[in-house]
């Protein structure tokens, strides 16, 4: 019996060493355990920042409503296009990257509560004029941009199937669309209206181009896809009817704000035609208060009126924004400008309450400005920088263009607007 009593007082006794020998290890291994917490957290926390800053803008919905009484700014621009030469200046390894393109912008569009451009081209896997990859939309999306105009020269360069594909890569990247349908039963669901409510301010969007490029047409089996502001292919006969019946469907939904988008006149002319001064009108009539024109690469007029017929608040009529991301060569036919238009809702009643410009300047490769990228200048910026002598201005040729941009384009824009 004391042989058995000895053996299990040894092994309790062996268990008990080794217990305060674990304890022992578990002591010493404490601190560095708290340190690689420590540490872990730091670096989750450090990845969510990260990972949170790849995002800065979330693409906002139709039910985004902030409090009442808040303010809201849209950011209009005109043409955003690119030729082959230009893209391939932003290939990378890694494939596409547009974002330095923006650099100058960005912090203005995204101080908006809604920016929209128009996207004069198709998104495709076969890069060349005016054909982008969806790189062109991510880079847009950071930048800013929330609703991108799709009725212009380019909509069905690549026909419906092209269009439908550009609407779905719009959509993939956190973009809405305006003024085209991918399908019949979109078009009879939507009637080309895009609803955005802002602020507790609700906006309908309408888009409307004039018709095709290079006498390219809408096919007759698919005229649903496109809005367009002309019955006839010489752009004489209005299409009053279409227009009336678009501004209606976009009164249904009950908006305070209805805004035509539209891509008319004619390219590398200032001068207004007559039937453009009518579709303002017939617009405003009707119960439009803001028209955004595209299409010219020139700036034109920005007119403020009060409103009339269904309308009956002030209204503005910028008849073309130029280009702000310029397919051009002229010279004189790569500006443009950031239409920025203030609301706000008092006693029940939403009003403008600002409309400013600010000039804007796409650049491309050239020895006599001395420059070697494509991108968007911010022309007030670049110009303080270049007096500023920042490290990073633009050359003295580029500033005098600059600056005879700037005097030009307050010529073209009017005296009820003001350039910031």
């Amino acid at each position: 019996m004391s042989d058995i009593r000895e053996t299990g007082s040894l092994e309790e006794q062996l268990r008990q060493d080794q217990r305060r020998e674990a304890a022992r290890r578990r002591r010493k291994r404490l601190p560095w355990m708290i340190l690689l917490a420590l540490l872990a957290v730091l670096i989750g926390v450090g990845l969510y920042l990260l990972i949170s800053n790849q995002n800065p803008k979330t693409p906002r919905t139709a039910e985004t409503v902030a409090p009442a009484n808040s303010p809201v700014t849209i950011a209009f621009v005109g043409d955003i296009a690119m030729t082959k030469a230009a893209q391939e200046a932003f290939r990378t390894p890694a494939g596409y990257d547009f974002s330095p393109c923006f650099r100058w912008v960005t912090a203005e569009l995204r101080a908006a509560d809604l920016a929209v451009g128009n996207l004069e081209g198709n998104i495709s896997d076969e890069i060349s004029d005016y054909n982008y990859p969806p790189a062109l939309l991510t880079a847009l999306y950071d930048a800013g941009f929330d609703v991108l105009q799709t009725a212009n020269s380019f909509s069905v360069v690549n026909g419906v199937s092209g269009l439908a594909r550009t609407k779905a890569a719009i959509s993939s990247a956190g973009l809405r669309s305006v003024g085209t349908s991918a399908t019949k039963e979109e078009a009879d669901q939507t009637g080309g209206v895009l609803v955005q409510d802002v602020n507790g301010i609700r906006f309908a969007f309408l888009a409307f181009t004039k018709g095709m490029e290079n006498n390219l047409r809408v096919p007759e089996e698919a005229l649903w896809s496109v809005s367009l502001l002309y019955s006839d292919e010489l752009y004489k006969e209005i299409a009053r009817d279409a227009i009336v019946n678009a501004v209606k469907r976009a009164r249904a939904e009950n908006p305070d704000v209805i805004v035509a988008l539209v891509h008319w006149g004619s390219e590398y002319d200032e001068e207004l035609s007559d039937s453009q001064t009518k579709i303002a009108e017939l617009l405003l009539e009707n119960g439009v208060s803001l028209v955004v024109g595209s299409h010219s690469h020139y700036v034109g007029p920005v007119k403020r009126t009060n409103g009339y017929g269904v309308f009956t608040g002030s209204a503005v009529v910028a008849y073309s924004l130029g280009d702000f991301l310029s397919a051009a060569d002229a010279t004189n036919a790569r500006a443009g400008c950031i239409l920025n238009v203030r609301f706000l809702r008092e006693n029940g009643q939403v009003r403008m309450t600002d409309v400013s410009c600010t000039p804007t300047y796409s650049t491309q490769p050239s020895e006599d400005l001395e420059c070697e990228k494509w991108e968007i200048l911010d022309i007030r910026q670049a110009m303080a920088f270049y007096e500023e002598r920042y490290y990073d201005a633009v050359s003295a040729p580029m500033y005098e263009l600059l600056k005879q941009t700037t005097e030009r384009m307050q010529t073209q824009i009017g005296t009820q607007v003001s350039l910031k």
